[in-house]
């Protein structure tokens, strides 16, 4: 069973169980993450069955995608764009329209071959560190991505390495602080155990990007479409959005960064 948080302290609080997965929290620094049992396999990439359902509903996601983008364009307009993980390339088609320079690496071959075959998107077929990408960014967006890695610090100093000066770094990941997220736990659909490493609150997420050497400069949180769940659900979750929205703590945090050194 994988033990260590990525501030390397190993002593945790049980929180609770989601199948054969624990969700414990770090009693050093307070990090939230999934300790997985032996034998029980992780899915890391993107699976010809997260690509269909790309194919299936490309217009919602560039819908999203360009929402993400307008956020961005509050603080940067135009330059080098970089995303890491991304996907089969949609945010990076739409990031190209509007005048940025855009690039993604994305390690998944179903990733890569769909963006390329579906949406005629090239990536680059790599995992990001200072090996694989040597130039500078001026906007580097790690969008659901973070929650995956196995070892978010590394990755985050790379980025500060690769920022230019007056670059920013836009960090998208589900809100573990949100109302439904306390109030679900094991249920909550964006806990995705078998899949997700770390689980951040505003506040884990903006203690780890500060120790690398950033600030945030801008927030926003959503939460997800209700109209998945039964109709007599929907004004009770209309309720708890509303609480939310008004806490600014939704189900899902986008979070843009500068460099303080």
């Amino acid at each position: 069973m994988n033990t260590s948080c990525y501030c390397g302290q190993r002593r945790v609080a049980a929180l609770f169980s989601a199948g054969h997965y624990r969700i414990v929290r770090c009693v050093a620094c307070g990090q939230v993450r999934t300790l997985t049992p032996n034998k029980v396999p992780r899915t890391q990439e993107y699976t010809q069955a997260d690509v269909a359902v790309y194919i299936d509903k490309e217009q919602m996601f560039r819908g999203l995608f360009r929402d993400v983008l307008e956020f961005i364009r509050r603080f940067r307009t135009s330059g080098v764009l970089l995303e890491i993980g991304a996907g089969v390339g949609l945010l990076i088609d739409e990031a190209k329209k509007i005048g940025f320079d855009a690039y993604g690496m994305e390690p998944s071959i179903a990733g890569v071959s769909a963006a390329k075959q579906y949406f005629h998107v090239s990536l680059i077929p790599k995992t990001f560190s200072k090996k694989t990408w040597k130039k500078r960014a001026d906007v580097i967006v790690i969008n659901h991505v973070l929650e995956h890695l196995p070892d978010p610090v590394a990755v985050l100093h790379d980025c500060h390495a690769l920022i230019s000066p007056k670059g920013i770094l836009v960090i998208g990941v589900p809100n573990f602080g949100s109302v439904l997220a306390r109030a679900k736990k094991s249920r909550w659909q964006s806990l995705i155990p078998n899949q997700h490493r770390w689980h951040f609150t505003k506040h884990t997420l903006d203690t780890l990007v500060s120790m690398q050497g950033f600030r945030r400069i801008g927030i926003r949180s959503d939460n997800h479409d209700r109209g998945i769940h039964p109709v007599w659900k929907r004004p009770l979750y209309a309720i708890l959005d509303t609480i939310s929205q008004w806490t600014a703590n939704g189900e899902a945090i986008l979070a843009v960064y500068e460099k303080t050194s």
